[in-house]
């Protein structure tokens, strides 16, 4: 975050690994799509666009189908307040009232492209010299659910609206180390002080 230079670069990056979408559908978030809930301390994300979902439409002699790309959305899901990232998202929308959330100086009406978010990526990995492209972001958030909320198989398929459980089963190994955190020790587990009789 450090790397970023606008106030505009870092709220797109806090949103791009909060919601764990895609660059473009990040880009093509609008204000509407965040329900802020105060008392609750959550921002719900309704309506988020969802792609690369397709139905097949034909079948081809060789076997292969012909397809058409499906207009559809993720399920609604929760963001924390309390999450590091979250204030450069949470002013992104007191400054965005309607339209999009990011929108393009050059194109009225548009929101910026995947041109430049690739070319924000570049200069970040540059500047923290940490490997950084924007598929990243999405992959370091469903880790970071699974590690830090102990989110399971079917908590990674509702948060991202994931079709297939191979993709969310890549998240959900732990490996030992996350093992070892979940099996930290129980009560009767822990060495037992004797107590001291008073005299």
């Amino acid at each position: 975050m450090e790397s970023c230079e606008t106030e505009l670069e870092k709220s797109f990056i806090a949103t791009l690994f909060l919601s764990g979408g895609r660059v473009s559908e990040v880009l093509q978030l609008q204000a509407h799509h965040f329900d802020i809930v105060e008392e609750e301390g959550l921002v719900i994300v309704r309506g988020a666009p969802l792609l690369k979902r397709y139905k097949k439409v034909e079948k081809r002699p060789d076997g292969t189908w012909i397809t058409e790309s499906q207009d559809v959305t993720r399920r609604p899901f929760p963001l924390i307040a309390q999450e590091p990232l979250m204030p450069y998202l949470l002013d992104r929308l007191k400054q965005v009232r309607s339209g999009y959330l990011f929108p393009s100086p050059r194109r009225p009406g548009r929101p910026l492209s995947r041109a430049w978010a690739f070319k924000l990526a570049r200069r970040m990995e540059d500047a923290s010299n940490i490997p950084c492209w924007p598929h990243a972001f999405r992959s370091w958030r469903a880790s970071q659910l699974v590690s830090d909320y102990s989110f399971e198989l079917l908590d990674l398929i509702d948060f991202f609206t994931w079709e297939k459980m191979d993709t969310a089963l890549g998240y959900t190994r732990r490996g030992p180390w996350g093992l070892a955190k979940k099996m930290r020790p129980l009560p009767q587990y822990l060495p037992q002080t004797p107590s001291r009789e008073v005299t």
